[in-house]
């Protein structure tokens, strides 16, 4: 009978607390037991925070990244003020280049998803807008989604559903009889019967442009948030512990810099981390 060789079986607990004892070491105060600042994890001055309440595998995850920006401090006194720069971690480089493949490690590795997750949500969003422009369009030829469209709108403004060209749902309140009634673009056909398919269309695209609107926002609040140099560079180094392999595929640049500077010293007690545990 053949034998199956077992897949190797990681304790990620102990090597985590190795590398908390190693930090510890150096002189840095290590939180582990309570619920991060940062949510998964914190560093400010010589104190580090993980949160308890995250894996054992992304709390190392966490912990290296959180010690990168300990090390990216001491190289560079800027993070604590504008985020530090590429050009302290990287003298004498191509920053365009080196920006957009840690850039791209970013998104490849990001935990939480939140590039892919907005980018498929503002696609879906984007191709209802399309889908609800033919269907109007198909009855107004000279209908345009990029501007009011006065045609429908002259019909939606004599009635409650007014309020819905800039709102998802609202709030009426009578003013002569007392009371108030809720609106939603989502009760259309309840609250506005009376409205053909193309008004109704109409409202739902407004409601879409608006929701599009809020999803751009998000991703250029987290590009602006992934490009700083300090979280570029952690989330270099947290990957290349997840799979230098793939690192050295998506960031072959990146990844020939950072050894170079490794080897000569320029990231400190980060060399011995590196050789130490990954």
């Amino acid at each position: 009978m053949n034998s199956i060789e077992s897949p190797e079986i990681i304790d990620y607990e102990k090597i985590f607390t190795e590398m908390v004892v190693y930090i510890r070491s150096l002189g840095l105060t290590v939180n582990t037991t309570t619920k991060a600042r940062g949510h998964q994890g914190f560093f400010l001055k010589n104190r580090i925070d993980i949160s308890a309440n995250i894996p054992a595998d992304r709390k190392i995850e966490v912990l290296i990244h959180e010690f990168t920006h300990y090390i990216h401090s001491k190289i560079d006194a800027a993070i604590t003020q504008n985020h530090g720069s590429l050009e302290k971690l990287f003298p004498n480089s191509d920053y365009d280049r080196l920006e957009n493949e840690l850039f791209d490690v970013t998104k490849q590795f990001d935990k939480n998803k939140g590039f892919r997750l907005l980018q498929e949500k503002k696609a879906s969003i984007l191709s209802e807008i399309k889908d609800y422009s033919i269907k109007i369009k198909n009855k107004y030829s000279d209908f345009k989604r990029s501007e009011p469209y006065k045609k429908i709108e002259r019909i939606i403004k004599k009635t409650d559903a007014k309020y819905l060209l800039k709102y998802d749902r609202v709030r009426v309140k009578n003013a002569f009889f007392g009371g108030s009634k809720d609106y939603s673009v989502s009760t259309l056909n309840q609250d506005f019967p009376q409205f053909d398919t193309e008004t109704k269309l109409y409202l739902l695209l407004k409601a879409k442009q608006r929701t599009l609107k809020r999803i751009n926002a998000r991703i250029n609040r987290l590009n602006n948030y992934y490009r700083r140099p300090s979280e570029l560079f952690a989330r270099f180094v947290e990957a290349l512990f997840v799979d230098t392999n793939k690192v050295t595929q998506i960031a072959p640049y990146a990844y020939l810099v950072f050894c170079r500077e490794l080897a000569n010293n320029r990231y400190l007690e980060l060399a011995e981390f590196i050789n130490k545990f990954f």
